[in-house]
């Protein structure tokens, strides 16, 4: 988008925050992975660097799992801002005996298969060693390191019945994601003020 997704803002509320929010009920450390860590000093946040120049999710993610000792960590994209606590607690708890829990949709599919969301997704610590080999192998394709790992997918059906709208895969990467977001914003609102 040519700006910092973080810093957007929707009804009032910048990206960022709306995460932090949405986590902080079920976290004691939230550790926020970036190139620009000087940008987000006064956020409630632990914040570390990349481990590795190549930019990409997988090096964030191999990055954060570094960085912690809990076995396993809910892994969210700064530029999906409508996380849902309950759906994130009901991944939590899914994720023993597997590597990982990640969520599958339909949502940009042009097949009708469901995909799954690798950066909304829930990964145990040891999967760290993997990611480092493909990163340095330079396959870099989370879809790849995914493939490998011993996960639970969630399917969408399952996701509706905490998240009805399925509105936590919205990730916003063009300025024509935001004009829709900011447009279903406008909707909601109005829906709850016809309501009262």
């Amino acid at each position: 988008m040519g700006r910092n997704k973080a810093f957007l803002v929707f009804q009032g509320r910048m990206f960022l925050w709306m995460i932090i929010e949405a986590l902080t009920p079920l976290f004691d450390d939230l550790i926020l992975v970036t190139r620009e860590p000087w940008l987000y000093k006064g956020f409630p946040v632990r914040v570390i660097g990349d481990l590795y120049p190549e930019r990409g999710p997988l090096t964030g993610l191999i990055s954060g799992l570094a960085a912690t000792e809990d076995p396993y960590n809910f892994c969210v994209a700064c530029d999906m801002p409508l996380v849902k606590t309950a759906l994130v607690q009901y991944m939590m708890k899914s994720a023993p005996e597997v590597d990982g829990v990640i969520l599958k949709t339909k949502r940009w599919s042009r097949d009708d298969i469901e995909r799954p969301e690798p950066l909304h997704s829930v990964y145990h610590r040891r999967c760290r060693p993997m990611m480092e080999r493909y990163l340095q192998e330079g396959r870099r394709s989370l879809q790849d390191v995914i493939r490998a790992l011993n996960i639970r997918y969630v399917p969408e059906s399952e996701v509706a019945q905490l998240d009805p709208a399925l509105r936590s895969f919205w990730s916003i990467n063009t300025e024509d994601d935001y004009r829709m977001l900011q447009a279903y914003g406008q909707e909601a609102t109005g829906a709850s003020s016809q309501g009262s």
